[in-house]
C-alpha cells in the first residue's frame, strides 16, 4: 500500500504544477485577468461562470479550493466594492443620491439649531455640490469702520454742524479760521437794535441812503419807519438800506457808537475772532490815498470764524422777534410818512420754500466771502445749528449737512 502512495504523490507534483503551487504562500497584484494568465484559463473560466457566488456558498457546495482560487475571489470581491463606491461617489457629485438618511442623522438634524443644522447639512468641501453652495453666518460690522457717506460732499471754506440740544459737534471743518462773513453780520445788528431800542420808534431814512450798495428794499430818504419794520426788512431781504438806516439811528451815539456796540455784544457772547466794521456786512472801504489822478482804496471785511458765527446765531435765534422775522416767507411794511407807502416784502431764505423745520436762518454774500449761509433746523427730533462759509450753493450745502447730519439719504 505505502509502495503505491508514494508513486501517487510524485505524479501529482509532476503532472499538475499548478497545484502544487498551492503550497506556497499568495503573493499576487494586478488585475483579474493578469492573475487568471498566471493560474491558467481553466481556474479563470471556472471563476467567470459564477461571479456572484458568495466565499460560503462554494465551500459548502464544492471541494476545498487551493488558496490561490481564494486569493482570485478576495480580489475579484475588492474590485467589485471599490466599483460600488466609485459609482455612489459619482452619483453623489452629479446631486444624485438614492441613500436614504439615516434614522439617527435624521433625529441629530430635528435637535439641532438653526445655524448648526445647516453647518451639519453643508456638502464636504472641495466637492462638486461644495462649490455651488455656501453657507455661512454673515460678518457683524466692524464699529469702527467709517460708513459710506461719512462726509458730506461740499466745497465750502468752512463747515460746521452742532446738535443744539445735546450740545454736541456734529460736523467740524475749518470752524476756527477767521473768514468774511457778509450779511451774516446782521444777526449781531438785530440783537443790538433789540438790545438798547425801542420797536415802536420811529426812525427817518437818512438822505445819503441812495448810496448803499445792493443788496437793499429801496427804501427812500425821509421815509418814515418804525424799528420793527426796519428788521423785517433788514432780515428778510438782507436789507443793506434798513441796516444802515437802523444804526444812523442808534440813540447812544449814532453809526460810529453802534459798531461799538456790535463789538462789545460779539465779545460778550464768547465770539473772540469777530470784528466787525460796518452794521450790514458790507466790505468798508478805506482810502488809502490819490496816485496818478486816482484814489488808491482797500477793503476791511467783517470776520468771524464759523465756530463764532454758530455762537453768533444760537444766542439770536433765541430772540423770538429775530426767529419769526427769519423764518417769515412775506409780509408787507407800510411808511408812517402822511402819504404812506407800502412795501412788500420776500425772504431771500429759500430754504424756508422746502418742507424743512427752519426756525431762523440767514444769509450772506460778498465777492471776498463767497455765499455764506447760517440756518437752524429744529422740530421734535432734532436740534441742529448749520453753518457754511465761502461755497457756490449755500442753500444746497445747508440741506445736505442738515440731512446727512440726521441720517436721511440725499
Amino acid at each position: 500500500m505505502f509502495h503505491r502512495t508514494i508513486p501517487a504523490i510524485l505524479t501529482i507534483f509532476l503532472f499538475a504544477p499548478s497545484y502544487a503551487a498551492a503550497f506556497e504562500p499568495a503573493r499576487w497584484s494586478g488585475s483579474v485577468p493578469e492573475i487568471a494568465a498566471r493560474i491558467g484559463k481553466p481556474q479563470y473560466e471556472a471563476l467567470q461562470r459564477h461571479p456572484k457566488a458568495s466565499v460560503a456558498t462554494k465551500a459548502k457546495n464544492a471541494a476545498p479550493r487551493p488558496a490561490v482560487a481564494r486569493a482570485v475571489e478576495s480580489l475579484q470581491a475588492r474590485e467589485a466594492s471599490t466599483a460600488k463606491v466609485h459609482r455612489v461617489a459619482t452619483h453623489a457629485e452629479a446631486g444624485v443620491s438614492s441613500l436614504k438618511p439615516r434614522p439617527l442623522l435624521a433625529s441629530m438634524k430635528a435637535t439641532l439649531p438653526a445655524d448648526r443644522h445647516e453647518r451639519a447639512a453643508a456638502p464636504v468641501r472641495g466637492s462638486a455640490a461644495a462649490a455651488k453652495v455656501s453657507i455661512h453666518k454673515p460678518l457683524a460690522p466692524d464699529p469702527k469702520a467709517k460708513p459710506a457717506a461719512s462726509y458730506p460732499n461740499i466745497h465750502a471754506k468752512a463747515m460746521y454742524c452742532i446738535d443744539c440740544a445735546a450740545d454736541k459737534v456734529i460736523l467740524a471743518k475749518n470752524i476756527s479760521e477767521p473768514l468774511p462773513i457778509a450779511s451774516i453780520t446782521k444777526l449781531l445788528t438785530a440783537m443790538v437794535v433789540l438790545d438798547e431800542m425801542k420797536l415802536d420808534q420811529i426812525v427817518e431814512v437818512p438822505e445819503d441812503i441812495v448810496e448803499v450798495p445792493p443788496h437793499k428794499v429801496g427804501i427812500r430818504p425821509r421815509d418814515l419807519f418804525t424799528v420793527n419794520d426796519l428788521l423785517h426788512g433788514m432780515l428778510m431781504e438782507s436789507g443793506n438800506d434798513c441796516a444802515e438806516a437802523l444804526a444812523c439811528a442808534y440813540p447812544n451815539g449814532g453809526r460810529a457808537a453802534f459798531l461799538k456796540a456790535m463789538n462789545r455784544k460779539a465779545t460778550s457772547l464768547g465770539a473772540s475772532s469777530t470784528a466787525l466794521f460796518t452794521p450790514s456786512g458790507l466790505d468798508m472801504k478805506l482810502v488809502l490815498g490819490r496816485r496818478d489822478g486816482k484814489t488808491l482804496e482797500a477793503t476791511k471785511p467783517n470776520v468771524a470764524s464759523a465756530k463764532d458765527v454758530a455762537l453768533i446765531a444760537r444766542h439770536a435765534f433765541k430772540y423770538p422777534l429775530i426767529s419769526e422775522i427769519t423764518s417769515t416767507k412775506t409780509c408787507t411794511v407800510t411808511t408812517r410818512n402822511e402819504i404812506p407807502r407800502k412795501y412788500r416784502l420776500a425772504s431771500n431764505i429759500k430754504l424756508l420754500y422746502g418742507n424743512l423745520p427752519i426756525v431762523g436762518a440767514k444769509t450772506g454774500f460778498t465777492n471776498m466771502a463767497g455765499r455764506c449761509i447760517v440756518a437752524h433746523f429744529k422740530d421734535e427730533a432734532k436740534d441742529q445749528l448749520v453753518v457754511v462759509l465761502n461755497t457756490r450753493r449755500h442753500f444746497k450745502a445747508a440741506e445736505n449737512i442738515y440731512r446727512w447730519a440726521a441720517g436721511k439719504k440725499f
